[in-house]
């Protein structure tokens, strides 16, 4: 069979069929309407091993069948997906179900269609995140091991990363929970000591001096654990606008200076698909610098400019810029300009565009000013 043609031209049938549980295997889940499809891929994958391991194969039938077996399974590697079964989209509406509403980044979708012309290749891999592509008339029994081969050792390879991130984020989460105990522990017993009666004006400052440290310690335990927390994206469709009108609230509340921010802000009606709450985070941590880094009173500049290709927002200052040697760490952990600062701020921003799977650039020059630019891809617009 090494060489034949395994599927046929595409014919009519449906039937519902879901494995045994099987433990320690490879999950592969075959979606497609055709029971010969499901019959000829499990005879080809009846002895197949990697790393040991043996494959499940799973059946689904229609789109709707796959979404339900993907929420049920959510450990399958490997998504066999054809496209036209009860509609002539259901393969391509299941690859956004798995990405966009499961959050499913792991699973490896390979596309099997008869009818390439309902799915075009270049197109569906860029925009859903497709992982491979293959037309039924073409594909032998070598060219299937070889696909679902290789979509294995990505599987296993991502869902190493998957786990080892996790394990770091629950032991970030554990030291600052232990941090910030013991920091309020000693600012505590500072502030009781310092209230005590014969407490000489010396011992009170270095009290003083503990407390604030403290105080310090506990806001930058507090921007690890935001960092930490943040996982993907949570996209709805929001009003940029009214978003970057709540974040320059938050700001201007945050200023202690007499006259407030001077804002000039060009921002039609936009609709774009974000996290709003990571979505607020990055820019309230983008502005809040231009802010901190400004002479006199902050006057700050927030452009949004709706593209054919992408939504494109910028935040200039005037303010003091940063020098060539320090734009090189600006994206390091605890590196700050700030004498308060704990260092957190850009790499939050960092991660909830790449979270979004946005781009970000900073352009600056020293005693000028700084200007951030965030580009939102027009796949993720709406309106």
């Amino acid at each position: 069979m090494n060489d034949e043609l395994i599927f046929a031209d595409e014919q009519d049938d449906a039937e519902s069929v879901v494995s045994e549980e099987i433990n320690d295997s490879w999950r592969v889940l075959i979606v497609d309407d055709q029971k010969d499809v499901h019959t000829v891929t499990r005879l080809v994958l009846a002895d197949y091993t990697f790393e040991g391991r043996s494959v499940e194969c799973l059946s689904a039938y229609s789109g709707q069948e796959a979404q339900k077996m993907l929420l049920d399974h959510k450990d399958v590697a490997v998504l066999l997906l054809d496209v036209v079964m009860e509609t002539s989209h259901s393969g391509l509406d299941v690859a956004r179900f798995v990405r966009s509403e499961a959050k499913n980044k792991l699973v490896r979708i390979i596309l099997r269609t008869g009818q390439p012309g309902e799915a075009p290749e270049r197109e569906v891999v860029a925009d859903l995140d497709i992982n491979d592509y293959r037309q039924k008339s073409e594909m032998t029994a070598d060219s299937l091991v070889t696909a679902v081969t290789t979509a294995i050792r990505s599987y296993r390879d991502l869902k190493t990363i998957d786990e080892s991130q996790r394990g770091l984020h629950l032991l970030a989460m554990s030291v600052a929970h232990q941090v910030r105990n013991r920091t309020m522990t000693i600012a505590g017993f500072a502030k009781i000591i310092s209230r005590r009666e014969g407490c000489s004006e010396e011992v009170k400052e270095y009290l003083e001096t503990i407390r604030e440290e403290s105080t310090r310690l506990e806001k930058m335990v507090g921007d690890v654990t935001h960092y930490a927390s943040i996982e993907a994206a949570e996209m709805v469709p929001s009003n940029i606008r009214d978003m970057l009108e709540q974040v320059m609230e938050g700001v201007d509340a945050r200023y202690e200076g007499a006259d407030g921010v001077e804002w000039d802000v060009v921002c039609p009606d936009q609709t774009v698909q974000v996290d709003p709450a990571l979505f607020a985070s990055a820019f309230t941590e983008i502005m809040q610098n231009s802010v901190d880094f400004s002479d006199g009173r902050p006057k700050v500049s927030v452009t949004v400019s709706p593209g054919r290709l992408a939504c494109v927002v910028e935040i200039e200052d005037k303010g003091v810029g940063i020098s060539e040697d320090n734009m090189a760490h600006i994206y390091d952990p605890f590196f700050s300009l700030k004498p308060n600062g704990s260092g957190m701020g850009l790499c939050v921003v960092s991660k909830v565009v790449a979270s979004h799977q946005w781009s970000l650039s900073l352009n600056s020059t020293l005693g000028e000013g700084t200007t951030v630019r965030v580009v939102i891809p027009r796949k993720e617009m709406t309106g």
